[in-house]
């Protein structure tokens, strides 16, 4: 909630009356003395506060009636490929965030979340990675997924994050035009009915961010128009600003072209294509750890780590908290100040401490 919060403005005026009496032979001079004390005046200041019923915990926005009274609801998370094949996606666009995580081979892999919004077409769906019930947990969600590496499901549920697997047609279904595995699909109403009627729902209030939402960036830096963040020598994402929002470019050695080329989505009958855009992209650096049950590369998301966020521009560097998966992040700036992050739509990289953020203006 977005609260205009005015502090009263007061003029005080006060009038000082002297009698002259020191004339005898005159009437007495009456002196009026005007005594002005200072004006106050005070500029409205902005409120933020964050409604867990009426706003997205993924972009910190207020919802109009008719989406948030449709909850409750579970936060549902894709699995999504970022193979050269898998390219370009689709729903991504119409996800309500999406994270980006290192995989096998210095590739990345998305978590296309979906709590209000919807897709009938998403996809290419493939198997899950060990950091992903790290980043799905505090919302309470499902991990929805094509498959997994064998050892891997059971130990994600462990950690308390429910699992769906690849489901018959309609809510999933492989398409034609694309060779497997980068050719799974969803509806993402349909799957989320699959999820109800096993009874993985999440009650009111739902979840809450997963860091902090506000609109102080009073101590915010400029000059981050392009932003480069580098997963490995394979791959390479750039993010360019345009207007009030940065769309996305990729360099991937593993195809033909190492120039940066547009990073878009296509819809669902091949008509519409367009590149992927974010208002403000979000970074947290981790250690690299093998997964006990897979040996696969992860990304450590507890404990402490480097931090940028940028938006319109602007951007702070500072540090990520949090003791527990199930818990938000906690975030600080350089000199230990929180971080409130702009109410947007974001784009989280979970990046490796082995990469790199370079900002240019």
């Amino acid at each position: 909630m977005i609260a205009l919060v005015f502090v009263a403005c007061t003029t005080t005026s006060e009038e000082t009356i002297t009698v002259d009496t020191t004339s005898t032979t005159e009437a007495p001079v009456t002196t009026v003395q005007q005594t002005d004390e200072p004006t106050t005046t005070t500029e409205p200041t902005i409120e933020y506060v964050f409604d867990v019923e009426k706003m997205s915990p993924f972009t910190g926005k207020e919802l109009p009636p008719e989406t948030w009274l449709k909850r409750p609801k579970r936060v549902i998370a894709f699995k999504i490929d970022n193979n050269i094949n898998a390219r370009p996606q689709s729903g991504l666009q119409e996800a309500d965030a999406v994270h980006e995580i290192l995989v096998e081979g210095g590739m990345t892999r998305f978590l296309a979340f979906f709590y209000d919004n919807t897709s009938k077409y998403l996809g290419p769906i493939r198997s899950a990675r060990p950091t992903d019930p790290t980043m799905v947990r505090p919302y309470g969600g499902t991990l929805v997924v094509s498959g997994a590496t064998a050892g891997l499901i059971p130990s994600i549920r462990e950690l308390g994050v429910p699992v769906l697997e690849e489901q018959n047609s309609p809510s999933m279904f492989r398409i034609s035009s694309r060779n497997a595995p980068h050719n799974l699909y969803a509806d993402t109403e349909l799957i989320r009915q699959k999820i109800d009627d096993r009874g993985f729902y999440f009650l009111q209030p739902g979840p809450g961010p997963l860091y902090p939402f506000g609109l102080n960036q009073n101590n915010w830096n400029e000059g981050a128009d392009r932003i480069t963040i580098k997963y490995s020598e394979f791959t390479t994402v750039i993010w360019k600003l345009d207007g009030d929002t940065y769309s996305r470019f990729i360099i991937d050695k593993y195809s033909d072209n190492d120039e940066a080329t547009a990073h878009n989505f296509i819809s669902q009958d091949g008509n519409y294509t367009d590149i992927l855009k974010t208002e403000t992209i979000v970074v947290i650096q981790g250690p690299i750890y093998k997964d006990k049950a897979t040996t696969l590369p992860s990304v450590l998301t507890v404990g402490v780590g480097n931090l940028y966020i940028f938006n319109q521009g602007n951007y702070i560097e500072g540090t990520w908290r949090r003791g527990d998966i199930s818990e938000p992040f906690v975030l600080t700036d350089n000199n230990g100040n929180d971080i409130q992050v702009p109410p947007s739509t974001q784009w989280l990289h979970i990046l490796p401490n082995e990469g790199f953020v370079t900002v240019d203006n």
